[in-house]
Order: structure tokens, then sequence, then C-alpha cells
């Protein structure tokens, strides 16, 4: 068993507590718990029974899926994932002398229902060792669809036993487009995946694929 994680996380007007630790070769799982006020607010699981498919288990592959894992979580919480408003004072605030179309807008976007950066792929991503393959994807609001505009964008290839390598980086156009061609090495050890990433004061957003051996 691996040594986990703990990060206290400020965001708004709470700390969130954020721990992930590994549960053992007998128990292939990476859990992660967030807690506030010492209570739990959320948790998730993930297993990595595929890494017992090849003993013996590199500690360190383990170690790089719960540090992806913990540090997703913690995005999350800095992208506002957990916020929250009690509902009577959810109700107060958005009927409160305003128009009603106006009133029920502004109530449904406190609710969550909001508009967040996601990204959108124009192509499907195939990536495998040795070849190049063009990385074409859309940043767009989730509601209104409108495109975002300048939203950073990174392409890196990520691995179970190494460090992540950057392949490619840039920013939408005017359209919320990103287009570019990336050339993958012939091979690499351990589970590798192309992970690309968008961020903008919109919101952040991630698509990831495997990589494939020819």
């Amino acid at each position: 068993m691996i040594t986990g994680y703990n990060t206290d996380v400020r965001h708004g007007n709470r700390v969130y507590h954020v721990q992930t630790e590994d549960k053992g070769l007998s128990n292939p799982k990476i859990e992660t718990l967030i807690y506030v006020g010492g209570e739990i607010l959320d948790n998730y699981r993930s297993s990595y029974e595929d890494l017992l498919a090849t003993p013996p288990v590199p500690e360190t592959a383990i170690q790089s899926r719960m540090d992806e894992q913990h540090r997703a979580v913690i995005r999350d919480i800095k992208n506002g994932k957990y916020d929250q408003t009690p509902p009577d004072l959810l109700e107060q605030q958005a009927f409160n002398d305003r128009p009603l179309d106006q009133a029920i807008l502004e109530f449904l976007q406190q609710e969550g229902d909001v508009e967040t950066l996601e990204l959108v792929l124009d192509q499907p991503l195939k990536p495998a060792f040795g070849e190049a393959f063009r990385v074409q994807v859309r940043a767009r609001l989730c509601q209104s669809q409108s495109p975002v505009a300048n939203a950073e964008v990174t392409v890196k290839l990520v691995s179970s036993l190494k460090k992540a390598t950057s392949l490619l980086s840039g920013r939408t156009d005017g359209e919320g487009r990103f287009a570019g061609e990336v050339q993958l090495p012939p091979s690499q050890p351990g589970q590798c995946a192309v992970l690309v990433s968008c961020a903008s004061d919109q919101g952040f957003d991630e698509l990831k694929a495997a990589v494939v051996a020819l």
C-alpha cells in the first residue's frame, strides 16, 4: 500500500479536505474522499486492476494514477463543482423585485445550470505509436454552445510509467476551434494516452484517448 495524499483546498468561504489513498493490491482501488467540516461530501473510486495483469506492479504506476485522480478532484473543487447555497436563500435571492424571466434565469444559474466550457471533438482521436495524427477540437459553452475564443489548449502524452510529455499547445481561434498535428514516438513503456485539455475564464475541460500500438 502506498502512502496517500492529503490536501486542504480553500475555495470561497469553505475549506475542503481532499484525501486520496491506495487500498492495496488485494483490493486494487484508488479512493479519494472530500471532507467539509469533518463530514464526507463526496467520494471517487477508480480501479487499477489492469496493472495486475503484468506483475510485478511498479509503485510508480499506482502513484501516478493517485496523483492524477487527486489533482482532478482538486481541480473540480476550484472550478466550483461543489459550490452550494442553501435552497431557501436561493429562492429569496432569485425572486426579489426582478422580472419573472430574469428571476427564473438567475435561479437556474445558482442551482448549477450555468454556462461552463466544454471541449468537443470534430473528429475522433486515434493516436498510435510512431504515427502522426490530427487534433481538431472546439471549445464552447455547454448551454448556449457559443464558441469560446482564445482558450488555452494543451496536448500531452501521459504514461503510467513516465512523466507527461508536452506535444502541442496553442489557443482557440475566434470560432473556438483549435487544430494541429501531433507526431507520437515509436513506443513508450506503460499504459499511454493522449490528453487534450482546454482552459479559459469560462472553465476547464479535458479529453483522453488511449494510444495503441500498430
